[in-house]
């Protein structure tokens, strides 16, 4: 098995260091979609109604679906972990 040269070395660790930063950028991103929706959905009273919002179709859907606070986001950082 052959090494890789130090320049392909380079070009590999910054490649996985773009992707890493891409991939914070996905979950700040996450983050503010779930914190406007958030703000959305205490502005309409929905949180009362136990209805949320469904940032796709930009429609007010019926009983929310358990939420940590966190939304897909949780799921974004399991799937980097793995």
């Amino acid at each position: 098995m052959s090494e890789l040269n130090p320049e392909d070395r380079y070009q590999l660790r910054k490649l996985q260091m773009d992707v890493d930063k891409r991939g914070l950028e996905v979950q700040k991103s996450q983050q503010d979609l779930d914190r406007f929706l958030l703000e959305l959905e205490h502005k309409y009273g929905l949180m009362e109604e136990d209805r949320t919002i469904d940032p796709r179709s930009a429609t007010i859907k019926g009983p929310a679906a358990a939420r940590n606070g966190k939304g897909r986001s949780d799921q974004l950082l399991n799937a980097l972990v793995e």
